[in-house]
C-alpha cells in the first residue's frame, strides 16, 4: 500500500517562495534506482537504522518526528493519510483528497 504520511508547508524559504514537502511511504516496483545525473548527485537504498543515524536526521526535530511516524507506521500504530478519489462539482474532474481515517481495506492499520 502507498500512503501519504504527512505534509509540511512553509512560506518564504528558498527564493522567497512557499515550500510544500510531502512525505510518502511507498512500495517500490523494483530495487533498481535510475538516477538523472542532471537532477541527483547520488541515490541508494539504505536500512532505516542507517538513515536515522545520519547527522542531518539526528539534528533536525522535523526529520526526527517524520522518522517517528514511519516507525509507528511500520509497527501498525499509525494509519497515515489515506487517498480518496472524489469528483469536484467545480470542474467535474476526479481529485485526490487525503485525510486520516482507518480504512477497512488497509491491513496495516490497527483499530478496525
Amino acid at each position: 500500500m502507498n500512503l501519504m504520511i504527512n505534509v509540511r508547508h512553509v512560506h518564504n524559504v528558498a527564493f522567497e517562495k512557499s515550500d510544500l514537502f510531502f512525505i510518502c511511504m511507498l512500495r517500490p516496483l523494483s530495487s533498481k534506482i535510475t538516477v538523472d545525473d542532471l537532477e541527483i548527485e547520488a541515490a541508494k537504498w539504505m536500512p532505516l537504522v542507517e538513515f536515522v543515524d545520519q547527522p542531518l536526521i539526528q539534528e533536525d526535530s522535523m526529520f526526527k518526528k517524520i522518522v517517528d511516524i514511519f516507525i509507528a507506521r511500520l509497527g501498525k500504530r499509525y494509519c497515515g493519510l489515506s487517498t480518496h478519489q472524489v469528483v469536484s462539482k467545480f470542474d467535474g474532474k476526479i481529485s485526490s483528497l487525503y485525510y486520516n481515517v482507518i480504512d477497512n481495506e488497509d491491513d496495516n492499520c490497527v483499530g478496525k
